[in-house]
């Protein structure tokens, strides 16, 4: 008994002390938000579509409000005015991650997308030099050759008359892009690059959903400790993946020629060397980050843009008018065609507008007291952008719940901003959109796109690290 009042009394203990740090006035002009519970915050009030949640909360709160996830103090910002002035003009207080078990568990900080500080600078200095010297003409004929092997696929699916499955394939495609522009590897054996895609795209399915997920304990100061050791002891998939890199890089290094830089990885190596643990660490997570940057976020957009095409047939058609009336005779699309095509371009942008790949991006932090606008933001709170909100904002976009290509055939609207803006934005954004560029014209080029039963495909989300379609669906093909 005598051990259980003392629980009990630590546990009341510290309920007030919680309670007080959230309730307790930081400032005059701090940020309002909705009331939170001692302990877990404002967790009770986000659904499974946190995302649509904090868009709610806008209604009441405005376009940048605070609320609490456990003991992490939250800035949620959905106006494109406010996200420049802390991402672009106070690009110094706001570029670092914030910290928690479980983004050190997947990197312990090093690479390009969780590393903080001057680390973060000169590795962002290196990866931004190593693309520029990467031999980018032989990714995208590679780029090309995927592109012949999906509509090859797709061609013999319509001749035998199966349906397609936009996941499976539009992943395997993005998968060979990134092993091409990272390890110089084509993927050419069915059942060779079948295994390999799934080596990859199994584990980084589970930790998307991991890292979207949110759990209370990575987000409890009491708590972070006992999650951190969870993660060590529990959680195998990031070292699959950066064993997946370690074995690339060794056989990289046997075969490194300076003078004759393959891809991406030898290019690395040349910039970090590779003669201390450290210096091959950050080339093994930041050849991860591009794979999860790379292959699961350009995936998950093209799937969506084949739905809502799919659901859409008049917009099919009129892209596809646009593309084969530019081509003449020709019959296949270039990059050399995007400038050219800008209806195909406009459905791309509203796509990434209504169904954004991620709901919020990667977390940022404030790393000291500051005044945006009239709005105080305390040292160490996480930021956190609300696409959707941005989606939805109608000082931006008339009718935003109307997926409306046309909105995007006049001047560009400042609050697209899909790969986020200043000194942190992705580094892999233009390849990015040049893959789903040369995707997604070329399969609008060879087919029309229907559903399986006639009626519409469920356009709703599941929330993760990305957002996707409710369920994987497939569709039938139809040759132009």
């Amino acid at each position: 008994m005598a051990i259980l009042s003392v629980v009990v009394s630590l546990f009341t203990f510290y309920c007030f002390y919680s309670g007080y740090k959230k309730y307790k006035r930081v400032h005059e002009s701090e940020l309002k938000g909705p009331f939170p519970l001692p302990i877990i915050g404002n967790f009770h009030q986000i659904s499974r579509l946190p995302h649509r949640d904090l868009t709610n909360m806008v209604k009441k709160y405005g376009n940048i409000f605070r609320v609490y996830f456990g003991d992490i103090y939250t800035v949620v910002v959905s106006d494109p005015l406010l996200v420049r002035e802390m991402f672009v003009k106070n690009a110094d207080i706001f570029q670092d991650r914030l910290e928690t078990p479980l983004t050190k568990h997947g990197s312990l900080y090093h690479g390009t997308t969780t590393s903080n500080g001057e680390y973060w600078v000169r590795n962002r200095d290196i990866v931004s030099r190593a693309m520029k010297k990467t031999n980018i003409k032989h990714v995208y004929e590679l780029l090309n050759e995927e592109i012949d092997r999906i509509v090859t696929v797709m061609k013999r699916m319509n001749s035998s008359g199966e349906s397609f499955d936009p996941r499976y394939n539009l992943t395997k495609f993005t998968t060979c892009a990134m092993f091409k522009y990272i390890f110089d590897e084509v993927l050419t054996d069915e059942k060779e690059s079948h295994d390999k895609v799934k080596q990859i795209i199994d584990p980084m399915e589970r930790l998307f959903k991991l890292m979207g997920g949110g759990n209370l304990f990575d987000s409890l100061d009491i708590g972070q400790p006992f999650y951190s050791l969870y993660l060590k002891y529990t959680e195998k998939d990031f070292d699959k993946i950066l064993n997946f890199v370690k074995v690339r890089l060794n056989e990289h290094i046997e075969t490194y020629n300076p003078d004759n830089t393959r891809d991406l990885l030898d290019v690395l190596i040349k910039e970090y060397g590779v003669d201390t643990e450290e210096d091959r660490f950050s080339i093994i997570t930041t050849c991860g980050d591009f794979l999860f940057a790379g292959v699961e976020t350009s995936a998950t957009a093209l799937e969506y843009m084949l739905l809502m095409l799919t659901n859409r047939p008049e917009i099919q058609d009129k892209a596809y008018s646009e593309i084969k009336h530019h081509l003449g005779k020709r019959n296949k699309v270039l990059l050399s065609d995007r400038s050219s095509l800008i209806y195909t371009n406009a459905v791309i942008k509203e796509t990434l507008r209504l169904k954004m790949v991620t709901a919020f991006g990667l977390p940022r932090k404030c790393s000291e007291d500051c005044m945006i606008g009239e709005y105080f933001i305390p040292k160490n709170s996480q930021i956190l952008v609300n696409f959707h909100a941005l989606a939805m904002n109608k000082d931006y976009y008339s009718n935003p719940e109307t997926f409306d290509p046309s909105r995007f055939l006049g001047d560009t609207n400042q609050a697209f901003i899909p790969f986020s803006i200043g000194p942190r934005s992705c580094v892999g954004s233009q390849f990015a959109q040049d893959e789903i560029f040369i995707c997604l014209s070329n399969i609008l080029l060879n087919f029309r796109l229907k559903s399986i039963d006639g009626n519409k495909i469920d356009e709703e989300e599941v929330y993760g690290l990305t957002l996707k379609p409710k369920s994987p669906y497939k569709i039938n093909l139809e040759l132009r």
